[in-house]
């Protein structure tokens, strides 16, 4: 036999499924019909009906032993004369198989042997209706397929689909988000399978006749399973939003874009679970954020990573817009200027984090990006069947209890303030909140659905004013830096 091999396994389990049920079907069909044509004599060993023909040879009245050396006999005839060629067009390949590469089944006589018992061959839920009419059945007339005499065969049919099918290729997504266009979508490539059945069904046709076959390989186009197309489909920006960044310092405009950085890029797949702080790493000079301002104990103070929350918060916003499943968020003890009441998302190392999934069954691409005023966020994923929209809603004010009078005795502000009874703003009482947050589902402009996601209440907050502690020295009075003192 003259073929070219090929190394790369090719994955064609549905047509050999298919090609596997069929010959087994076949030996169960051929046990079946011969079974109807026996009859018990007196001993194990059953005589044919007259009628009875296999592959073109008359069994009548024979025994079983005598029928399985005659069809024994018969095909290794058949065997020493047989010759298959295959022609391929689209490629002027051809292979041919002889009498020295084929081998006759031993185990040929199992055909008779099953018709014994057809249980054994048919489970109840074998259906082989369908197959009746792929075989020459006509009275006690059966075929037995070629490649069921022939062993090794089906192994040398196979290496010859190896070498000619075409593996489809998918269509891949390339997501670069600081580019103009994002995606980069390669195209599909269609495969190429030979018609492994109708080759099978050609070759059968021309062996009930004649030992000298020809056959031509036929083919079917397979479509990928990822197309352009679709992946198209999953590009689509989804939603977006942004928050101002225009009146923070530098170190904490630093820190809100350095968070945010860790998600641009980011892949959220289907039923995968994330976590802001697991993604943003520890909150350290190491991991590169700076000293800024943190809400810490109910008050605005300095500390490592201020901001962080704003880009936890940009985050929590975006995601609520795109119908991301929010598993885990946290409010501020204090009003943030950044978001609205109840749409804030603090997080804190090994305390507070932002928890979330897709619950869809697309993948979901993040692009973060920022100017000096604003820090954005866009999403993209599969068309949404709703739009989303948030809504805060104030139930209720909390009157703060006015400033707070603390005395410099670590002198930070004694170019503000010396003496007692000189006085220096840091801050201005604020009263706190209770607030509702929902979540807005859109068909168009219809509102569907309104959803309560957050109840929050945020403490007021006291005003703080800075006291000198130096004693007035006599004949002084002390600085009017014109600081009214706010009481409840």
């Amino acid at each position: 036999m003259k073929k070219t091999s090929v190394a790369t396994k090719t994955s064609k389990q549905k047509t050999n499924k298919v090609l596997a049920i069929l010959t087994l079907c076949t030996i169960a069909i051929t046990a079946i019909i011969i079974g109807q044509f026996l009859v018990l004599d007196n001993t194990t060993n059953k005589i044919l009906h007259d009628g009875t023909v296999i592959n073109g040879l008359n069994l009548s009245g024979m025994s079983k032993d005598e029928a399985k050396v005659m069809l024994l006999s018969n095909f290794q005839e058949k065997a020493s004369d047989f010759e298959l060629n295959i022609k391929d067009s689209t490629s002027d390949k051809n292979w041919k198989f002889d009498g020295d590469d084929l081998k006759v089944n031993s185990d040929i006589h199992t055909i008779l042997e099953a018709s014994q018992d057809e249980d054994s061959l048919l489970g109840k839920e074998t259906d082989t209706s369908d197959f009746l009419a792929q075989f020459n059945k006509k009275g006690g007339s059966i075929n037995v397929s070629f490649n069921y005499i022939f062993t090794g065969l089906d192994e040398k049919i196979e290496s010859i689909l190896n070498e000619v099918e075409i593996e489809p290729v998918n269509s891949k997504i390339n997501f670069t988000p600081d580019n103009k266009n994002p995606f980069d979508i390669t195209e599909s490539v269609n495969g190429k399978r030979v018609n492994k059945q109708k080759l099978y069904n050609d070759i059968n046709e021309q062996f009930l006749t004649s030992n000298k076959i020809n056959v031509e390989l036929s083919y079917t186009e397979e479509i990928p399973a990822i197309t352009k197309e679709y992946n198209e489909s999953l590009t689509k920006k989804i939603a977006t939003f942004s928050t101002n960044v225009a009146d923070s310092t530098g170190g904490r405009k630093h820190n809100v874009k350095l968070a945010l950085s860790k998600f641009n890029g980011f892949v959220l797949n289907p039923n995968e679970t994330v976590s802001f702080n697991t993604i943003i790493g520890e909150h350290t000079t190491q991991n590169g954020y700076k000293p800024a301002t943190i809400i810490y104990n109910g008050e605005f103070t300095e500390g490592i990573g201020g901001g962080i929350c704003q880009a936890s918060t940009t985050l929590y916003n975006a995601l609520l817009l795109s119908g991301v499943r929010i598993d885990e968020v946290h409010k501020h003890s204090l009003p943030v200027r950044y978001a609205p009441l109840g749409l804030d998302a603090m997080v804190a190392e090994y305390t507070s984090d932002l928890k979330f999934t897709n619950t869809s069954e697309y993948p979901i691409y993040i692009k973060t990006y920022s100017d000096k005023n604003s820090v954005s966020i866009d999403v993209f994923s599969h068309e949404l069947d709703y739009t989303y929209k948030t809504r805060s809603e104030t139930i209720d004010t909390i009157k703060s209890s006015g400033d707070k009078v603390i005395p410099d005795t670590d002198r930070k502000y004694t170019s503000k303030v010396l003496f007692k009874g000189e006085y220096f703003r840091i801050s201005y009482p604020k009263d706190g909140y209770e607030a509702k947050a929902y979540l807005q589902k859109y068909l168009g402009d219809k509102l569907i659905e309104e959803t309560l996601i957050r109840h929050e209440i945020y403490q007021p907050q006291r005003g703080i004013v800075v006291e000198g502690v130096e004693e007035l020295p006599a004949g002084i009075s002390p600085i009017d830096s014109g600081v009214k003192i706010m009481y409840e």
